[in-house]
């Protein structure tokens, strides 16, 4: 994967030796998701990728607390649990590990430093890059690209997959494309953040790749960091009881994604932009997915719509005058 990556080969060499370590049980059969709140969601994609690409690999994301009193019965020696913490000291994720690991599975972490409770707890672990200090980062690097070559690795070892090299190339690719789409967008953002400064509530609609976006933008950005009501609605749910609830005055960010699920976004953009008159559109094939090869774009699509998102989150912070790490409760009291 991506040949002259530091982190391609690194993350094929690792998950080379996990899945070698298979082999003595039976094979791997199992892959489990498991993180907690922005961390579970950013690993939508790779779970995406993998019910989507994989006849031998099951898929299952799992929140990580209900991992650790609930734990699947298929989580056994047959079995690897993807964590991701950027921290690396989620309390949960980190019992949700050796909780997997009692019962027999293999656990890879992907953290956000080194040096951390849950790279300790795993079997192997792999460091992403991350905008949380402020610095310039390789979006080649960021999590959910890991994540998403973590699945290309396992798709090739397991299944063979046949467009495995062209998921190579896309990355190769990333990082320019992803920081030209972002000065695209500048404008767009502030308006954004200036129309939307003063709202109570936002709804965020979207599906397949980039429904984690949508989970993101919602839980992490208006709610944990804006302290702004909102619900993350997937775009085939929207007709099956929440369109009730659309008006012309009620905004809404709709997600667009690349692929075979587009034609539920086309539907449910059709209806918000026809009864809603504040309805802010983030199109993967527009952001330039679409540079991707065909076979792949798909899966690479809410990479895209996410770092999108976050210019919108940080144009909406400053214009609230509401910095996007200020918090009333985490970290603060007990909970």
């Amino acid at each position: 994967m991506s040949r002259d990556s530091a982190i391609g080969t690194n993350i094929r060499e690792t998950v080379e030796r996990l899945f070698r370590d298979f082999d003595a049980r039976g094979g791997l059969k199992d892959v489990f998701l498991v993180a907690c709140g922005g961390s579970l969601y950013e690993l939508s994609g790779l779970q995406h990728l993998l019910r989507c690409e994989s006849r031998v690999l099951r898929a299952t994301s799992v929140t990580a607390n209900e991992f650790a009193f609930a734990a699947p019965a298929r989580a056994n020696g047959s079995a690897l649990v993807i964590a991701l913490s950027l921290s690396g000291g989620t309390p949960e994720v980190v019992a949700a590990a050796k909780k997997a690991r009692e019962l027999g599975a293999s656990v890879l972490a992907i953290v956000g430093k080194p040096s951390c409770a849950l790279a300790e707890s795993a079997d192997e672990s792999i460091v992403f890059a991350n905008e949380a200090s402020g610095a310039e980062m390789d979006y080649e690097q960021s999590n959910i690209a890991v994540s998403l070559r973590i699945g290309f690795e396992l798709l090739r070892l397991a299944d063979g997959y046949g467009h495995y090299e062209k998921a190579a190339l896309a990355f190769g690719v990333l990082d320019r494309s992803l920081r030209g789409m972002k000065k695209q967008i500048q404008r767009r953002a502030r308006k954004f953040g200036e129309e939307h400064k003063d709202d109570r509530f936002i709804y965020t609609v979207g599906s397949g790749p980039s429904f984690g976006a949508a989970q993101t933008l919602s839980v992490c950005i208006f709610m944990e960091m804006e302290w702004i009501h909102s619900c993350a609605i997937h775009s085939g749910e929207l007709f099956h009881g929440p369109f009730e609830c659309v008006n012309f005055d009620m905004p809404y960010v709709m997600f667009m994604g690349e692929g075979r699920t587009r034609p539920l976004d086309e539907r449910a953009r059709k209806f918000l932009t026809k009864y809603s008159d504040r309805v802010t559109l983030i199109d993967a094939r527009e952001l330039g997915v679409s540079i991707l090869a065909p076979e792949v774009e798909e899966y690479f699509s809410g990479l895209y719509t996410w770092i999108a998102a976050m210019e919108y989150a940080r144009e909406l912070a400053f214009a609230k005058r509401h910095p996007l790490f200020e918090r009333r409760y985490m970290g603060k009291v007990a909970y």
